[in-house]
């Protein structure tokens, strides 16, 4: 006898900051309707929030799991074992299992929840929160096509994202999940570079903020290279390779790549 279709067609353990951002999206997005949503928290402010989206709020997370036709699970990686352990005998046959803890490997979520659940893992990062995530993820063997397609839309909702093999999960901690701030950093080092010019503290900031994001549409809307914009705003003997120039000889380019290595390296040692 076929076991009826579960009530909703979303269902998310966890509703702090990443998985309320995910939450929003999806709704936002059209991806799911808030009706089609059920969520839980320990706590109860964070389910307030997410009741305020539309969507049913409760405590109890074996409820999520078996009126869900996909999960996300939006907890800290310290408690993920165990809140997926406690959930083993309730996920369905080929239930999809979404999990955004960092550094958790499939094989961890495996052994956890059990056989029962199709898996995927994701890295996000914090940018989701504005809906401008930088996502990546990868599942456990082929997933049902309806499921990747569910995947794909619901992180893309929230900005883009790319499926990966589950060995480039770490690169992808190291660039997208750390680079927020790094880039954050460019940033301040920027706004710094013209309060020493003369700006005032809040121009400087505004205008370093908005000449990143600028760039970063630039490159991404008009599917050009970094390289390209750079030598198109470079003019010979001009202002701009001066400052390349600087940048050039103060090894920029070199920390960059080093620290995107750094945090994947350690992203691979968390996760051993």
């Amino acid at each position: 006898m076929d076991q009826p279709t579960p009530r909703y067609r979303l269902g998310i353990i966890g509703t702090g900051v990443m998985g309320r951002a995910l939450l929003n999206a999806g709704i936002r997005g059209g991806v799911v309707a808030a009706s089609d949503v059920i969520a839980s928290d320990v706590s109860e402010a964070c389910r307030l929030e997410a009741e305020e989206t539309g969507c049913i709020a409760t405590e109890d997370n074996r409820e999520v799991v078996e009126q869900s036709q996909a999960v996300l699970v939006a907890v800290k990686p310290q408690a993920i074992r165990a809140v997926l352990g406690d959930l083993r005998d309730a996920f369905g046959e080929g239930q999809l299992l979404i999990s955004i803890a960092a550094g958790v490997p499939l094989q961890t979520l495996r052994e956890a929840a059990g056989p029962a659940p199709n898996l995927v893992r994701v890295m996000p990062n914090v940018c989701c929160t504005v809906g401008e995530a930088a996502s990546a993820w990868a599942s456990e063997g082929r997933l049902p096509e309806q499921q990747r397609q569910f995947v794909a839309d619901l992180l893309s909702a929230a900005g883009q994202a790319v499926e990966v093999k589950e060995e480039l999960i770490d690169a992808v901690t190291g660039l997208s999940g750390s680079g927020p701030a790094f880039v954050a950093m460019f940033i301040e080092a920027m706004a710094d570079g013209g309060v020493r010019a003369g700006l005032s503290r809040d121009q400087a900031q505004m205008l370093a903020a908005q000449t990143t994001l600028g760039a970063a549409k630039l490159i991404l809307q008009d599917e050009q290279d970094p390289a390209s914009l750079k030598d198109r705003v470079c003019s010979p003997a001009g202002t701009t390779i001066a400052g390349v120039h600087a940048l050039e000889r103060g090894g920029l380019r070199a920390a960059v790549m080093d620290a995107v290595v750094a945090a994947a390296d350690r992203a691979r040692e968390l996760g051993g």
